[in-house]
């Protein structure tokens, strides 16, 4: 029996030596972390620019005074082949695990993405949580990665937060990520949307650290409208409204600032959004001809009120609800005809219809392109007004009563 433990032990110990371990593990200090990748168009191929951490300027303990970040750049056939010619640059092992941005330059975006977004969902690095952006025409998106910023030390990741707080606060943009770009790419007559980014000032003394000094920026990355898709090639951009729309009909508005000017008032009333919801329904009884209805229910607070309006009196409560209500179902509107005038169904209508007629969707299917552009929409909304916040009456309805 002790020869068989023995004998038992002394295999298990020889199995040992046949296991990989982590022979392939590089550390962390041989290692360059990308927090952010610029794709622009170079001659037959890409010019890709990336962000690299610099660890010793963020601690600040064995720091030189230098940036945060800094970028290399190299191009190639492929994207692929352009991250390999970086190693030319940089002295240790690229590492995108950490990645949190990548910018398309808007030459890209309209020749199509395809291959790129391939690129993107194969590599086993990257994050399909990682968000993507496009660069407004006559910006590169070297200019963006290669931007500083003066809240936060890593420009990549205050790029992120400023979309989330963008979302959170005005309404117009929402965090899009590489998943929600291949959803975007499957849906039948559509394309996905992606947020783009502009420059307020320079973008060459953007990424100076000479600008970050001053109390008024030189040049500072700002997230802009949104990139609206037909298929994988850049169709068109939405404005303001259009893209508060948008994120409404997509049910994901979280907060946003609404200006009605009430029936019989001249002064406008600033209303903010805190909580909403967007249904949508469709109609094939006439499968050529579909239907949406969509339902939104806003609540709402009133914010600023520059009018002499009795904001105790239900009545006058029911006005601005009312004027809240067309204007809100405007904004839809907006969204819809742009979405409609570029022939892409970014709302996913069509992925409803084939849910609530699968058989009706086999005969129209092929013809959604023209189908679309037709569809008749509906709009239902329900605001309601939930407080005035400190004040119900404004200063000025006393002078009224005067």
């Amino acid at each position: 029996m002790g020869r068989k433990c023995i004998s038992g032990l002394l295999a298990c110990c020889l199995l040992l030596f046949t296991l990989p371990g982590c022979w392939d593990a590089r550390e962390l200090n041989r290692r360059a972390i990308v927090s952010g990748i610029g794709i622009d168009h170079s001659d037959g191929g890409y010019e890709v620019s990336l962000q690299v951490i610099i660890a010793d300027e963020i601690s600040g303990k064995t720091g030189r005074g230098g940036t945060p970040t800094s970028v290399y750049h190299a191009s190639g056939r492929s994207v692929v082949e352009a991250m390999r010619n970086v190693s030319r640059e940089v002295p240790r092992l690229i590492s995108t695990g950490q990645t949190r941005l990548i910018v398309i330059s808007e030459e890209i975006a309209r020749e199509g993405i395809s291959g790129l977004v391939d690129f993107l969902d194969r590599d086993s690095d990257l994050r399909l949580s990682t968000k993507l952006y496009i660069a407004r025409e006559g910006i590169k998106a070297s200019d963006i990665v290669s931007a500083l910023t003066p809240l936060g030390k890593i420009t990549a990741y205050a790029l992120v937060q400023k979309t989330d707080l963008a979302a959170d606060e005005l309404g117009a943009n929402f965090a899009v990520e590489i998943d929600d770009v291949l959803r975007g790419l499957l849906s039948p007559g559509g394309g996905p949307v992606i947020n783009g980014l502009n420059f307020a000032g320079s973008p060459e003394k953007a990424g100076d650290k000479g600008s970050l000094e001053k109390t008024k920026s030189a040049g500072v990355v700002v997230i802009d409208d949104m990139a609206l898709f037909k298929g994988d090639k850049l169709v068109g951009w939405m404005n303001r409204e259009e893209c508060k729309g948008m994120v409404w009909m997509l049910n994901k508005m979280r907060k946003t600032v609404l200006l009605v000017k009430p029936e019989g008032d001249e002064e406008e009333i600033t209303l903010e959004v805190f909580e909403t919801s967007t249904s949508t329904k469709v109609d094939v009884s006439n499968p050529r001809h579909p239907m949406a209805v969509i339902k939104v229910k806003p609540q709402m607070s009133v914010r600023e009120a520059g009018t002499e309006i009795d904001l105790r009196d239900s009545l006058a409560l029911d006005k601005v609800e009312k004027a809240a209500n067309v204007a809100i179902a405007r904004k839809l509107e907006s969204a819809v005809k742009k979405a409609q005038q570029m022939k892409s169904d970014i709302f996913g209508i069509a992925q409803q219809v084939e849910r609530t007629n699968p058989k009706a969707w086999k005969r129209i299917g092929g013809q959604w392109e023209e189908i679309f552009p037709a569809i008749d929409v509906q709009y239902e909304v329900d605001s309601i007004i939930r407080n005035t916040q400190m004040r119900d009456r404004s200063y000025k309805y006393h002078f009224k009563k005067k």
